[in-house]
């Protein structure tokens, strides 16, 4: 995209009610903290309403991206948070969803989530946002988003980190490193997205809990013999069937996860961390101890049986908490 057509774009989002899509090239000579640079130096931003508003970012897991509300193209993948009179109210706030590193095609294969954060930083100069509202954030975007708050502090005034940790657990990274090993496997074996299935399935039993397993799959299997289908593993197998994303972006995302650091003490945005009971991938001891090294920080924690998933499932227990910090005002 030349200079002109940003322009361009960006007058149509400053008049828009409804959304409108950015591509943002990065500087060529962005250096990534590995000291690996991108080949496709590019970021795809979504702008739901007008800029003029109050500009509130979203992001969730690694399998989000733009497409945080409803459009009459598509769903959007946090429907149920994103709109009118919802927790993110689109009648009070312009909200902003990008699309995280790497792109398709691209070549750099370590990236962390301080490098997402300054993709997003450039990407907002671009498109004229000087100051956010909020960053909500969940699982890898609330890490994505701890780490925007650290490095512009002057920036952003709130944050949400929902199921989202400063550092990872070492047991959480365990689970990814054994996905990351079998799609490594499938790919010397010539098959590298039957690879991203299988650890897809894998990561979907650590998403969600036994109790919620338990209410929704028999335990025995549909035959008597060995081999007969069991139904959570039909369903496991459907959902990794299902799953689009290419093996060198799981692996990049996977591995930016289990890289991601956040330095609590240079965040100064009034921060709300939100854990779940339930949640295996980010225990709520953890989040607690995050909330209490930010200075202001506020810590809630929600009971729910669907694990690390709750940030999907439970719109009737998370939304009100995000709408009312939302409402607060600031310091």
């Amino acid at each position: 995209m030349t200079t002109a057509q940003t322009k361009t774009e960006e007058s149509a989002c400053r008049k828009t009610v409804s959304f409108c899509e950015v591509s943002v090239f990065l500087p060529g000579d962005i250096e990534l903290d590995s000291g690996e640079r991108l080949s496709k130096p590019e970021l795809t931003v979504r702008v739901y309403g007008d800029l003029t508003q109050p500009v509130v970012i979203a992001a969730g897991g690694v399998s989000a991206g733009r497409n945080v509300a409803d459009t009459a193209e598509e769903t959007g993948w946090w429907r149920d948070f994103a709109g009118a009179g919802r927790a993110i109210d689109l009648d009070r706030f312009c909200l902003v969803g990008f699309d995280f590193l790497p792109g398709d095609g691209e070549a750099a294969r370590t990236i962390s989530t301080k490098d997402q954060a300054r993709a997003l930083g450039h990407a907002l100069d671009i498109i004229g946002v000087e100051t956010v509202e909020a960053f909500v954030g969940a699982s890898y975007g609330g890490m994505v988003a701890l780490c925007f708050a650290e490095l512009f502090p002057e920036r952003i005034k709130k944050v949400v980190a929902i199921s989202a940790p400063d550092r990872p657990n070492p047991a959480a990274t365990a689970q990814r490193g054994v996905q990351r090993r079998i799609i490594e496997f499938a790919e010397k074996a010539g098959d590298a997205q039957a690879g991203v299935a299988l650890a897809r399935q894998l990561a979907m039993v650590s998403y969600r809990t036994p109790e919620e397993f338990g209410t929704r799959f028999a335990s025995a299997p549909r035959g008597g013999a060995a081999g007969d289908p069991y139904d959570i593993c039909e369903y496991l197998v459907a959902r990794g069937e299902a799953y689009a994303m290419k093996a060198p972006r799981y692996l990049t995302l996977s591995d930016s996860i289990d890289r991601h650091r956040a330095d609590t003490s240079k965040i100064g945005a009034q921060t709300l961390v939100i854990a779940v009971s339930s949640d295996r991938l980010s225990p709520p001891a953890d989040l607690e101890r995050l909330a209490g090294a930010i200075s202001g920080g506020r810590f809630i924690q929600i009971e729910s049986p669907y694990g690390h998933d709750a940030f999907l499932k439970e719109p009737g227990v998370i939304g009100p908490h995000i709408s009312e910090f939302l409402k607060e005002p600031t310091s």
